[in-house]
């Protein structure tokens, strides 16, 4: 006797979510309570997309590492436009703190690397420079550190991306890579 696989309609799961979300949001505020406005809970689109992107890689069978880039991204900008739109930054300081976008940018595509299997290291350079632009720009526009200190620090990041190259190169997965193995 063939047994019957019964699958969730996902569609629907979250469609309806949102719907009743909707609903209770509108009666909440049709009854007279006091809810924020759009203008403040706005973040929750992109904060709830990357995570929808986020959780199709948890709970999907083929595993696609590559919904990892706009989920992170989508749900870490959401949560810092929440820090905008509820008072707690101002939008004029934006103008010091755009450097978080490319570190988020560089954490996506790490978490991207984190989910391929075997990794795909080629993943690891656009992560890094991200995330290094995003702390060097943070060093200027929110810790004040003057330009011509960090032009003279720079090679430093140079240093760094070299000794991982090193290590790479000559890790345990180097004997294995060149037998024509997978590395670990």
């Amino acid at each position: 006797m063939r047994r019957r696989i019964h699958h969730r309609p996902r569609g629907s799961i979250l469609g309806g979510t949102i719907l009743m979300a909707l609903g209770a949001w509108f009666l909440a505020y049709n009854i007279g309570y006091k809810l924020p406005g759009w203008g403040t809970i706005w973040p929750i689109f992109p904060t709830i997309g990357g995570l929808a992107f986020i959780a199709s890689f948890v709970r999907g069978r083929e595993r696609d590492a590559g919904v990892l880039i706009p989920g992170v991204a989508g749900f870490l900008s959401g949560l810092f436009f929440f820090f905008f739109t509820t008072g707690s930054l101002r939008w004029s300081d934006m103008s010091s703190w755009w450097p978080i976008f490319p570190i988020i940018g560089g954490l996506a595509f790490l978490a991207t690397w984190a989910g391929t299997r075997p990794w795909d290291h080629s993943l690891l350079v656009p992560a890094v420079l991200g995330m290094m632009a995003g702390l060097g720009g943070m060093l200027v526009t929110v810790a004040g550190l003057r330009l011509h200190l960090l032009w003279k620090v720079w090679p430093v990041g140079l240093i760094v991306l070299g000794l991982w190259m090193l290590i790479m190169g000559f890790g345990p997965g180097r004997r294995r890579r060149e037998q024509g193995g997978d590395a670990p």
